[in-house]
């Protein structure tokens, strides 16, 4: 529906659809086309103001009293834009609906911005009567069986009943969990549109990084949904300083400390808000270092600087391993430093202490403390990857910075017509390859089905024919399933070793492990299509390769792209839908196919801090180029170069959220779209090196995401966060930015009519226009003319 009072975002048949299943899509209410506030200035309590507002509009909300009779407010702050942002978890007698998040935005003058729901209408029909059939400790190991620890599982002993509606219980560790395990009822709906009464049970697992929370019916004891809290005196420090993304941009160098004097008041070695610093090793109120070599997550060492707190740790990445020499102590004080940044930039622009950042002491500023990042270098429980775990404001987090493995070599022996040394790509699970290798005879896979719509018999998505791949190594073409998965089932068929060949063009990757990748225990490899072709081409015939490593591993820890990365995981969790729901970004029904942006903001962060004064807007940037052993102009761990030039990254659109791989590659695409927006700012407003306070476009759009974030709804499609953006820069700067924004998502196919679908990866409609009024010149970029005429096309 549409009026000068507000619009109502969902398709009218959409909504049919899914009030006749049951199922609560996003409700979404906006200001007027024109920019307008849902409704003028008001006087009084910010909360009351909105709770107003909901109850005289419940049937725009498709909401009834029932649904908004036992709100609990979860989560208040305000944001130095004078924006107040609420955040009220929906409950039925005095149970809480999984991510059933009413959010709603108060500008300073007490004018609702906008108001959106996830809450499931008319709950109080819909809820199971009676409670609950299964006990909650039988809960605790339906859990467990279904994360596959039962067989860890010991004694389950009640630590604490607190009872109450939610009948919570917190239970020991039972030897699965690093902390206590709670366990309380709440409502789930379900894919059907029916809900469920169910036991959250919440398990941070001792056999690897992911910090669970898994909802187990209490009336029939299966598992209803599941998501993963983890997507870590001289004062002086020898690091890559910023803007530096790691050793391919620059040397190390000793700097003094940079504590902001707003957002890290006392230093980066305080935590009780007096003069002087309690550590003098790699602690402090905003994150503690440590290496986790043995990858259980107790701590380790501590490089010390002594009273002066002078860590000047060389790092040879050249002539020594990643622990040798003085290079372990070197990555525990670069973590520690660019945790650092992170957090002293990102609270400049809101992510603070009512916003759920990350410290120990919030000296009095508000939110919850106590949760300083917990930053593991050298995390010993994998390779060639990163993890940051998100739990709610007041509980902390960990980062897991893990080694990568020197890139491996492909060496064809025979024939000669072909042999020589080719570049490829790793993978993150199987056999680790060394210095002798694996040598052996090439077999071109044949799975016998094309029914995967891929129209090729040999990418090894199906099982292979028992005994068909023995002692030789598959090649196996890049498909539509998982690598691990192909991986394992050449495997299964015999194969000594696996070559997977890319299907998308020449680049390299390091290959992901999937939900198979674990299973595999031989080694495999990464082909570009082009030699992929050449060695095909020989096949039948007799092919021998020696597949190797070569080179000295190198440590994530000196990647500050890379934690800047993960860090900005947290941030995206902490900020959407509120800090005490950090489990909002994910747009998926329980056992659809995630299609949020998370991967995508992440990319944000480690772009927009190494942008330097010389970058264009067709430079090209990759992630991760330093662990691929790439030069900085690299694809890195990505599929294309970020870069406002199409003809080098026409992946990054979203026509193609259904096929590129996921969640990576799916949030590629939204940062891209993200990426035009920060040049077309740039250019507009130029670059500024203060990071901090800077009043340059890449500090403009800095602060859009991080209030867009605030703005948009639980569970955000690419559409949601968008809008949320362009309402940003309407609170923010009048909306002297909107043409220019819509420019950006437009040319990515987030246009005027893109439609994000049903939550189901694949089913969304690109749409590359942008509002009339700019196509016609009306507003050539924005409203900086200071012509505010209503849009004559604006946000659907």
């Amino acid at each position: 529906m549409r009026n000068a009072t507000h619009r109502l975002l969902i398709g009218a048949a959409a909504a049919l659809l899914l009030a006749s299943a049951g199922w609560s899509a996003e409700v979404h209410l906006n200001g007027a086309a024109d920019g307008r506030m849902l409704t003028g200035p008001q006087v009084g309590d910010a909360a009351d103001i909105a709770l107003t507002y909901v109850n005289a509009n419940l049937a725009a909300l498709q909401l009834t009293p029932a649904d908004v009779s036992d709100l609990e407010l979860r989560d208040r702050y305000t944001s130095p834009n004078g924006i107040t942002h609420l955040y009220w978890l929906q409950r039925h007698d005095g149970i809480g609906v999984h991510n059933g998040i009413l959010g709603v935005n108060i500008a300073a003058d007490g004018s609702i911005i906008n108001v959106h729901h996830r809450m499931i209408p008319d709950l109080a029909t819909r809820a199971p009567a009676g409670g609950p059939a299964l006990q909650p400790s039988t809960a605790v190991q339906r859990a467990a069986e279904h994360l596959g620890i039962e067989s860890r599982l010991s004694s389950i002993d009640p630590l604490e009943i607190a009872g109450g509606p939610t009948a919570r219980v917190t239970f020991s560790d039972a030897g699965i969990s690093r902390d206590p395990i709670p366990a309380e009822l709440r409502y789930q709906r379900r894919a059907d549109g029916t809900v469920a009464l169910a036991w959250n049970v919440v398990i941070n697992r001792v056999d690897s990084q992911d910090w669970m929370e898994v909802r187990i019916d209490a009336l029939s004891g299966e598992l209803v949904d599941e998501n993963n809290w983890t997507a870590h005196g001289t004062n002086e420090y020898r690091v890559y300083p910023l803007p530096l993304e790691s050793p391919n941009d620059g040397p190390q160098v000793l700097i003094p400390e940079e504590s902001d004097a707003t957002a890290s008041p006392f230093g980066w070695h305080d935590d009780d808000g007096a003069a002087g610093a309690e550590y003098t090793d790699t602690r402090g109120n905003n994150v503690w270092a440590q290496d986790d070599l043995d990858g259980n997550n107790t701590g380790g060492t501590r490089p010390d600087g002594g009273a002066g707190l002078s860590f000047d740790f060389a790092h040879d990445d050249v002539n020594d391993g990643p622990t040798d020499g003085t290079n372990l102590q070197a990555s525990i004080v670069n973590l520690f430093y660019y945790n650092n940044i992170m957090h002293d930039i990102s609270y400049h622009y809101g992510f603070d202490e009512p916003a759920g950042n990350f410290q120990t002491n919030n000296y009095g500023n508000g939110g919850v403390g106590n949760d300083p990042v917990n930053a593991d270098a050298l995390d010993g429980s994998g390779t060639d990857n990163a993890t940051f775990s998100t739990p709610p404001d007041g509980t902390r987090p960990r980062m897991s910075m893990f080694l990568w493995t020197a890139p491996p070599s492909l060496e064809v022996n025979s024939p000669g017509s072909i042999a020589g040394t080719y570049t490829v790509g790793g993978a993150s699970f199987g056999a680790l390859l060394d210095a002798t290798g694996v040598t052996g005879d090439l077999r071109l896979t044949d799975d016998g089905s094309m029914g995967d719509g891929t129209g090729t018999t040999t990418d090894a998505c199906e099982a292979l024919p028992a005994n068909s791949m023995d002692g030789l190594i598959a090649v196996i073409d890049r498909g539509s399933c998982e690598f691990g998965l192909k991986v394992l089932n050449a495997e299964n068929a015999g194969a000594i070793a696996a070559i997977v060949v890319n299907n998308q063009g020449d680049g390299t990757l390091t290959m992901g492990p999937g939900v198979n990748g674990g299973a595999v225990t031989i080694p495999s490899v990464f082909l570009g299509q082009s030699d992929g072709d050449a060695i095909k081409a020989e096949l039948p015939g007799t092919v021998n390769v020696t597949m190797s490593k070569v080179g000295v591993d190198r440590d994530s820890d000196f990647d500050n792209g890379v934690i800047a990365h993960e860090y900005g995981h947290g941030i995206s969790n902490r900020l959407t839908g509120g800090p005490s729901a950090v489990g909002c970004l994910p747009t998926t029904i329980p056992g659809g196919t995630s299609e949020q942006a998370g991967e995508g903001w992440s990319d944000f962060w480690a772009l927009v801090l190494a942008a330097v004064p010389s970058d264009t807007a067709t430079t090209g940037r990759g992630i991760g180029t330093y662990l691929t052993f790439e030069a900085a102009d690299g694809f890195g761990i990505r599929n294309a170069r970020y870069s406002t030039d199409e003809s080098t990254n026409a992946i990054h659109d979203y026509a193609n959220v259904g096929t590129i791989n996921a969640p990576h590659g799916v949030g590629e695409i939204w940062m891209a779209a993200v990426w035009e927006m920060y040049w077309e700012l740039v250019a507009r407003y130029g670059f500024d090196t203060d990071f901090y306070n800077g009043t340059g476009g890449n500090n403009l759009t800095i602060q859009l995401v991080i209030d867009g974030m605030k703005l948009q709804p639980c569970q955000p499609t690419f559409s949601d966060a968008r809008d949320a953006i362009l309402m940003a820069d309407m609170v923010n700067n009048g909306g002297d930015n909107q043409c220019a924004i819509w420019r950006s998502f437009a040319k990515r196919g987030i246009g005027v009519n893109a439609d994000s679908g049903d939550f189901i990866r694949g089913d969304e409609t690109p749409d590359y226009t942008t509002p009339l009024g700019c196509e016609a010149g009306i507003f050539t970029d924005g409203f900086e003319s200071g012509n505010t005429t209503a849009w004559s096309n604006s946000v659907p």
